[in-house]
């Protein structure tokens, strides 16, 4: 792109902006079902699985929502702490998260949105079980969902996606060596009320 067209896109930006509503307000939600996956555990490890099925959690936030002509732009804070015990089995994440949604109003009172997810992830905790650091503790995944706005409250459900596998291993349980690794890849629907302040 020449530096000609990129001023050009720069000052359509900047003017569009300028002519949109801006609103923003606060988040929270019920995450209801995450999941990941576990390889080469052992099968007495089988109460491990379980417990990642079996996550879930809440998140609190807050967004900008920028609304244009025809759709509406909306970068997202929030932070999630998924929980589980299963067997005994006590497992945690929290997760720092930028959902960065484009939505379209399809009906008076209803929007569809989607867009990319940026995450700093914490190392799972399993009770007694010690684990390898994380591949990485940032990923991008994609979200979308449905949002039904009434006023300044909007009632919203969507799904997460991580694009790229994000592994820790397994490295002992009460001081005895085991194998395994979990994948903490994002795969979780979650439920949300939004409140517009402005």
């Amino acid at each position: 792109m020449s530096f000609k067209n990129y001023f050009i896109f720069c000052f359509f930006l900047l003017s569009t902006t300028l002519h949109a509503q801006l609103e923003y307000g606060v988040k929270v939600g019920a995450i209801l079902n995450a999941s990941g996956s576990i390889t080469n555990a052992p099968s007495d490890f089988s109460s491990i699985e379980s417990a990642k099925e079996s996550l879930s959690g809440y998140y609190l936030g807050g967004f900008i929502e920028i609304d244009l002509p025809l759709i509406y732009l909306r970068p997202e804070l929030q932070f999630s702490s998924l929980n589980t015990d299963v067997e005994n089995l006590s497992l945690s994440q929290t997760r720092i998260e930028a959902p960065i949604s484009i939505g379209l109003n399809v009906l008076p009172l209803i929007s569809v949105f989607a867009g990319p997810s940026l995450r700093y992830e914490s190392k799972p905790k399993i009770e007694n079980i010690s684990l390898s650091e994380l591949e990485s503790a940032t990923s991008i995944g994609v979200h979308f969902g449905t949002r039904l706005h009434l006023g300044p409250l909007s009632i919203g459900i969507r799904y997460d996606r991580g694009l790229k596998a994000n592994e820790t291993s397994l490295l002992e349980n009460k001081g005895i060596p085991i194998s395994g690794n979990i994948d903490t890849r994002v795969n979780q629907w979650s439920l949300g009320l939004a409140y517009k302040l402005n």
